[in-house]
Parts: structure tokens; sequence; C-alpha cells
């Protein structure tokens, strides 16, 4: 039997094999954003997070996040998951959708908030990791490929920690997908 007849037999179909973060990008669900700038310091803490609401009927999936620290000192992050924070967020209107192609291009449900100067800790929720970023850098850490899965009603929180007298200034960045329940 020739190489052709086994070909035209099987029937060979050609396969894409794509990450799981560009077919969702490609399905209109991935987005990325980031939060408005954060001021901590003097004994006041601050944080960024995304927060799935309530009625989003999305679980949402966290692919990577940056943390830009523009202080002179070294800053410390606590991520939490479900924490209750401290302080009223404010929902930055900086995301947009991974796929430009799209138009109108989609519209997250999850939201990215921060806020600033907060007295006190989180409370509730799971504080899951501390990370320390190294003054006038970034901290990027991706491809997490939804390990963490943020159901409604529930959030993924960076809280940066008061580095005593000084002030300290920062901005998260988030990328993740959305997949409806």
């Amino acid at each position: 039997m020739s190489f052709d007849s086994i070909m035209n037999e099987k029937k060979v179909r050609e396969a894409t094999i794509l990450p799981e973060n560009v077919f969702h990008s490609y399905q209109g669900e991935y987005f990325l954003g980031q939060t408005e700038l954060i001021t901590f310091g003097g004994g006041y803490n601050g944080w960024g997070r995304l927060v799935n609401p309530a009625d989003s009927n999305v679980n949402m999936f966290l692919n990577a996040y940056t943390i830009s620290n523009y202080s002179g000192e070294a800053l410390t992050a606590e991520a939490w998951l479900s924490g209750r924070l401290p302080g009223r967020g404010i929902i930055s209107q900086n995301f947009a959708a991974g796929n430009q192609a799209i138009i109108p291009p989609p519209m997250p449900r999850v939201n990215i908030e921060s806020s600033s100067m907060v007295p006190v800790r989180p409370t509730e929720g799971t504080h899951a990791f501390v990370r320390r970023v190294e003054p006038l850098a970034t901290l990027t850490k991706h491809d997490f490929q939804g390990m963490f899965i943020i159901p409604p009603g529930s959030s993924f929180s960076l809280f940066f920690l008061s580095p005593g007298k000084s002030q300290g200034y920062a901005r998260v960045a988030f990328g993740w997908w959305e997949e409806k329940i």
C-alpha cells in the first residue's frame, strides 16, 4: 500500500493547539487592565483587586498580574482571596478586551478596583501569599493558566503594607478570562 493511499484512507486532519489564554482571547473572553495609582505610607495601606460581582454569572480565571513600584523603597504586597478590604474601592476604567478584532469589543463583567490610604488590614478571606517588589521596579507573574478561579461574589486582591513613615506608590495590572456559569 502506498503512502498516498494510506493518507487518503485515514483522512488526516490538521489541528491547531492554542494556549488556553490565547483561546479565550480569540473567543472574546480575555481581558487586561490596571488600577489607578495606589498611595500608601505613614501607617496607612493600599490595595488593588479584581472583584467578581455577585450577579456577574461568570467565573473569573486569573492569568497574570504585575505590580509596579514607583517608590524609592521596596514594598510588600499580600495576596488575598475573597478578603474583606477596608476603604472604598475606586473602579478603574483602564481595561480592554484582548481581542480587539471583535467589533464592538467585549466588555468584562469583572471589575478592577483600588483604594489608597486605608487604616487597617483585610479581614476574612484567605491570605494566600506575600510578594516583595524592589524600588522602581515591576514584578510580573504570569501564565497562571486559570489556577485561581474566582466565582461571583469573590475577589483576588493585592494588599500593600505601609512602608512606615515614607510614602509608597504602586499600580497593579491584571490579565484574566471570564467563562459563563
